[in-house]
């Protein structure tokens, strides 16, 4: 406000324009300018918008009847699934990464979190050991027997009986001479660049980094993967769950990618 108690002041702060860009200068307005700027364009006392009631009675703007009428109303509850117990919230499982439960998904391919009575999120989708007590004796008597601790499976037998799919692999993070299957049998040094690998589309990420590294010399440390847009943050997911193998289908020569970042 003015001295002379006028709201509109006759030097309302514009910012300077430069004359190579036509933009203007960047600057941080102070307080008093946000004011009078504000003043400026909003004027005290102007008349509110107003609706005729043929305008509001108009189709356009019976947003009420539409919605109410619309498939999509109770779109919050049609959403809320095993496969989105959390709907809005963008995340489904320990990670945040959105539902995959796409109709053309067949239903091994769509992930399911487990939800805990106390509403905590297993970051497996398997459920845990939680056998009877018969049960347990059952399973320590074998372990003791076989010498193999319950739930074991060694590495090259949990996709033993799988099909498979051909994936190329190729990395952004290494030039063609530090990775792939060409080994020097003096340094053991890899190189060749993108190479194939045949694996499981139930094969989870964790032991599909393993499968690289030791096909390229890559460390699993250091592989953030990428398959079709598609980041792969959750190591315990499938690939199948990630919709490779779907996309594999259509598209064998996209390649799963060692990201930089």
């Amino acid at each position: 406000m003015n001295a002379d108690g006028s709201l509109l002041p006759p030097q309302a702060s514009v910012p300077p324009i430069s004359p190579s860009t036509g933009l203007p200068h960047a600057y941080r307005p102070s307080h008093r300018e946000g004011m009078v700027n504000a003043a400026a364009n909003f004027h005290v006392g102007s008349t509110p918008t107003t609706w005729t009631p043929q305008e509001t009675s108009s189709e356009n703007l019976q947003a009420e009847n539409f919605y109410a009428e619309a498939p999509w109303k109770d779109s919050l509850d049609m959403a809320y699934s095993k496969y989105n117990p959390q709907p809005c919230s963008g995340q489904v499982g320990f990670h945040k990464l959105p539902p995959n439960n796409y109709p053309f998904f067949q239903e091994e391919e769509k992930y399911v979190p487990i939800i805990q009575a106390d509403g905590g999120v297993l970051s497996d989708w398997k459920p845990m050991y939680d056998p009877t007590p018969e049960q347990a004796d059952i399973d320590r008597k074998i372990a003791f027997e076989t010498g193999v601790p319950h739930g074991f499976v060694k590495q090259s037998d949990k996709y033993k009986d799988d099909p498979t799919i051909k994936l190329l692999v190729r990395s952004l993070l290494h030039t063609n001479d530090e990775y792939g299957t060409t080994v020097d049998l003096k340094t053991g040094k890899h190189s060749g660049g993108p190479f194939w690998v045949e694996v499981s589309p139930k094969m989870r990420i964790d032991d599909l980094r393993v499968v690289i590294k030791k096909a390229s010399g890559l460390m699993p440390g250091i592989m953030r993967l990428n398959y079709a847009g598609k980041d792969f943050e959750d190591p315990q997911r499938t690939l199948e769950q990630y919709g490779v193998r779907f996309w594999n289908e259509k598209f064998p020569d996209w390649a799963i990618i060692i990201r930089r970042v």
